[in-house]
């Protein structure tokens, strides 16, 4: 799964290369990188080392040799090492289902060290709805003050994703480019792998508006609407600290750093056709 696209760069800012500023512990220290989604395996857990100040590393070192026990409901669930990425764990069995509204505690072992946290499934989204299911471009060409004609690629459609949030509880839109036949829209967007998905900051509102530049590539598009955690917001919210306000990084991890949270979400299909 590719929906920790833009978390792992928010967790380790602070202990990596992610910013040109990042706050490095003193020492070593055990980080946790672990996300459950509802309704779905268990596959987003990783286990690293911080570097410390004294390190000449540039990354942090990954470990594939800890012991990671997932528990839900007094249950203990062992995490197995992913062969093909270092560092990374999952739930290997099928014993386990992740489900709303329950709660799940994690605990990482590692050189006598024990590393726990825990959290809660949030519910589902509801009412998600996007007020059109296809956005029509059109080519248009305008002549420059100078001379020459400009190709322009325009929409009068605007995507508006909105869902019921009474509580003011928060969110986030991912809108992904999922159609093996996609277009490239415009000359500027022949841009990496990257481009094909487009992440919102978390909210508390109860609509998001997609503008017509956030979307790269003709055919189908998924929109992912995400419910989120408050140990999620408070870590993305303290990536935005600078050098001259180097503060401890938000955690809910016991005895080291990092995040363990969960997410529950919703879907909807769109196409972008180029007429």
């Amino acid at each position: 799964m590719e929906k920790s696209i833009s978390l792992l760069c928010i967790l380790i800012l602070f202990i990596s290369s992610c910013q040109e500023n990042p706050v490095i512990p003193e020492e070593e220290q055990l980080v946790l990188q672990a996300y459950l989604y509802a309704d779905e395996p268990v596959t987003e857990i990783t286990v690293m080392l911080s570097r410390s100040l004294s390190s000449s590393d540039t990354v942090n070192t990954l470990i594939s040799t800890a012991n990671v026990l997932l528990y839900k409901n007094n249950t203990s669930y062992q995490l197995t090492p992913s062969v093909k990425d270092s560092g990374k764990y999952y739930y290997a069995g099928n014993d386990l289902s992740v489900l709303s509204n329950e709660h799940y505690k994690i605990e990482v072992h590692y050189n006598g060290l024990i590393l726990t946290a825990e959290t809660t499934v949030p519910s589902k989204p509801e009412s998600m709805s996007v007020n059109i299911t296809t956005i029509t471009f059109k080519k248009d060409s305008i002549t420059m003050p100078h001379g020459g004609v400009r190709e322009m690629i325009t929409t009068s459609d605007s995507l508006i994703v909105s869902w019921s949030n009474p509580n003011s509880k928060s969110y986030y839109v991912v809108v992904e480019s999922v159609d093996p036949n996609r277009e490239v829209l415009r000359s500027d967007s022949m841009a990496p792998f990257m481009d094909r998905r487009f992440v919102t900051e978390p909210m508390m509102e109860d609509y998001y508006r997609i503008f017509d530049r956030d979307i790269k590539y003709t055919g189908k598009h998924k929109v992912t609407l995400y419910r989120v955690n408050q140990e999620y917001v408070d870590l993305y919210k303290s990536r935005q600290q600078d050098s001259r306000s180097l503060n401890e990084p938000q955690t809910n991890v016991k005895n080291g750093l990092g995040i363990f949270t969960a997410f529950a979400s919703d879907s909807l299909f769109v196409n972008v056709v180029l007429q």
